[in-house]
Formats: C-alpha cells, sequence, structure tokens
C-alpha cells in the first residue's frame, strides 16, 4: 500500500494513519493535514495518509479479492515500511472506517491502535438484524458496478454522489471497486465487528448523509458503550468542518493518552 503523505516527524509521541474510501485517495484528508499543520500543540505528531490497494497510487490487481485479508496485510506491511513504532490512532472515512475497524478486531493486525476515528462507516446490520433500508441500501449501492458497465446513467449518478464525498467516479469499473464494495461496505459482518471493538472509538455522521444509516451508528454505540461514542454534526459524508474539528480534538486525546502511557 502506498503512503502517500508522511510528515516525516522524527521520534513522534503519536502516529496517525488516514484510510479514506471507497473510490477515493488520500487527498481525502488535504484539508485536515492543512488544519492540523497550523497547530502548534500537534508538531510532535506523525501523520500518514494511504492509498489504499486498487486505489490512487498503490497496486492495482485484478487478481486481488480487496477483502479484509488483503488490506489489513497491506496495513501491516506498510505499517513495517514506515518503522512506526510510536502509538498510534487509525482515522477511517466511509470504507476506510470499516478497514480500521476491522483492523482493530483482527488477530492478525501487528499493531493494537490507541484508538479509532470512524468517520461515516456505511454499516449494515448483520442479516437476523436487517430492515427495510438496510436492503434498499445493498440494492442500489450493491449494483452500481453493473450498472456502470452497462447504463450511461450511472456515470450521472456517480458525479452526483461526487458533489458531497470524495468519491470518484473513474473508479466505477475497476475491479477494486467491485471487490470491494462486496467485500467490504456489503459485508453484514461489519456490525458484528463494530459491536466487539475493544479500543475507544468515535463514530462521526454526518447529519444530512444521505449514504449511511445514522439509525445503525446509533444502535452500534447503544450496545458498546464502554469503547464506542457517536456523534452527529452538521454535513453530508465528505470530511465537513464540524468532522475536521471533531478529528483534531479527537487527535489531541489519542496525543494526551500516548504522553500518559510513557510517564
Amino acid at each position: 500500500m502506498q503512503n502517500v503523505f508522511d510528515n516525516h516527524v522524527t521520534n513522534p509521541d503519536l502516529t496517525v494513519i488516514f484510510l479514506h474510501g471507497i473510490a477515493a485517495e488520500s487527498a481525502t484528508w488535504r484539508a485536515v493535514f492543512h488544519e492540523i499543520s497550523q497547530d502548534h500543540s500537534l508538531q510532535n505528531v506523525r501523520l500518514v495518509a494511504l492509498d489504499l490497494l486498487g486505489f490512487g497510487k498503490s497496486l492495482h490487481a485484478g487478481w486481488l479479492d480487496y477483502d479484509y485479508y488483503d488490506y489489513i496485510t497491506a496495513i501491516n506491511h506498510t505499517i513495517k515500511h514506515l518503522k512506526i513504532s510510536s502509538p498510534v490512532v487509525l482515522v477511517g472515512h466511509s470504507m476506510g472506517a470499516l478497514i480500521a475497524a476491522n483492523y482493530a478486531t483482527s488477530s492478525r493486525a501487528s499493531v493494537k491502535p490507541l484508538s479509532l476515528i470512524l468517520v461515516s462507516p456505511p454499516v449494515l446490520l448483520a442479516d437476523e438484524l436487517a430492515h427495510l433500508p438496510d436492503k434498499i441500501y445493498t440494492k442500489t449501492y450493491g449494483s452500481l458496478h453493473q450498472f456502470a458497465k452497462e447504463v450511461p446513467a450511472a456515470e450521472t449518478l456517480a458525479h452526483f454522489i461526487q458533489r458531497f464525498s470524495s468519491f470518484r467516479s473513474n473508479y466505477l469499473k475497476e475491479p477494486s471497486f467491485q471487490k470491494s464494495m462486496d467485500n467490504i461496505i456489503l459485508n453484514h459482518d461489519n456490525y458484528k465487528t463494530f459491536t466487539n471493538l475493544k479500543v475507544p472509538t468515535l463514530l462521526l455522521h454526518g447529519h444530512f448523509d444521505p449514504l449511511v444509516l445514522g439509525a445503525n451508528l446509533r444502535l452500534v454505540a447503544k450496545n458498546n458503550p464502554h469503547y464506542v461514542t457517536y456523534q452527529s454534526v452538521i454535513g453530508h459524508h465528505d470530511i465537513s468542518v464540524g468532522k475536521r474539528v471533531k478529528i483534531i480534538a479527537e487527535i489531541k486525546k489519542g496525543l494526551k493518552d500516548a504522553k500518559a502511557a510513557t510517564l
């Protein structure tokens, strides 16, 4: 997995790894990095943004499954390659939030994150809990890749989605899009993963987000109250101003916890 942004802090107190969403790239976090760079209290925090497999500058390969195994393997490799040894906070947006949560619960993860900041995670309920909105979501977005092959209107829909997210329509016909949609976003095990989180986790939801079911996130927080906190802010699916404020505040909390752990 290619790290596209690294501010190369020497001996950082904390490293924050950012994972973007499906059909997006590490540029998703540009505004966040700009605001952090202006905050003197965060000057000793290392910031690393990755292009996930199949997107941006990372490996594009039809033989990859683009499932949790592939993404966890790639994250482990990147952490080793970058020689990250400080405490780590994972920040994920949309599909990147699902991958971050799965990483935090996986026995294969090479690092246990200090905390998670999960922005706009499209968590579907488990099969036995699924209800009508989940089924509509699955039918609509799970078919988007196939529509792109057959119906030109799908491109118009993709461009519309781009207006309120980091989604890029040029990935619609990529194997990474179809496989990630099937194996990550439409995976009904995600709900169980989120309720099994054992690290402090903030779920951030845009109040007007048409791509994420806020009720599902509230249910996760209700069923995992010791570790998961849910907050809704004004915004859509993208990294809005309100979300950036919350992200930076959580990073500061992570930095405080990391320093306390070394005392």
